[in-house]
């Protein structure tokens, strides 16, 4: 109840500034780039402040937050149907070899129901139960997600990957 209470109180500014990372990377995942990462990331903010929504707690928050930008980004992207990356934009991403793409391009290519549950679960930390909840599926699917997706990327990251899945 105390909890609730704390939340309750946050400003929008308090939850833009403890979310904005996880929301952003979250659309970045989509996007590809700087700038349309940013306007999915503000609009998904925009959507919360409009919303009037109430949460039971801050997670809530958060997973509402990674899903509709999540949203926001797929729509965004089939309307452009993937506009080519501007050069500015090139320079800032890693070059190909560096530690991590191999990974990040493999999970970026999965279904988009199992690449969502890898993030939520994998970089955001939300359990499967939560996860049930948050997508409205049963947990069982969930998990069917979690392994096919794990099993999609050790296919396509095969031996010379590293990775332990």
């Amino acid at each position: 109840m105390e909890a609730e209470l704390e939340f309750a109180s946050m400003s929008l500014r308090t939850i833009y500034r403890e979310f904005m990372p996880s929301v952003y990377r979250m659309a970045f995942s989509y996007m590809q780039n700087h700038p349309d990462s940013e306007d999915v990331a503000q609009e998904a903010f925009l959507r919360l402040a409009q919303s009037g929504k109430s949460f039971a707690d801050k997670r809530q928050v958060q997973a509402w937050l990674i899903l509709t930008a999540a949203n926001l980004a797929k729509d965004m992207l089939r309307r452009s149907r993937r506009r080519e990356l501007p050069l500015e934009t090139a320079e800032n991403r890693p070059a190909p070899g560096e530690a991590g793409t191999s990974l990040r391009a493999a999970v970026l290519a999965l279904p988009d129901r199992y690449r969502k549950v890898i993030y939520l679960h994998y970089y955001e930390g939300y359990s499967v139960e939560e996860l049930a909840k948050l997508l409205h599926r049963p947990e069982g699917t969930i998990k069917t997600w979690l392994r096919r997706g794990r099993d999609s990327l050790r296919e396509s990251l095969g031996a010379e990957g590293g990775i332990d899945l």
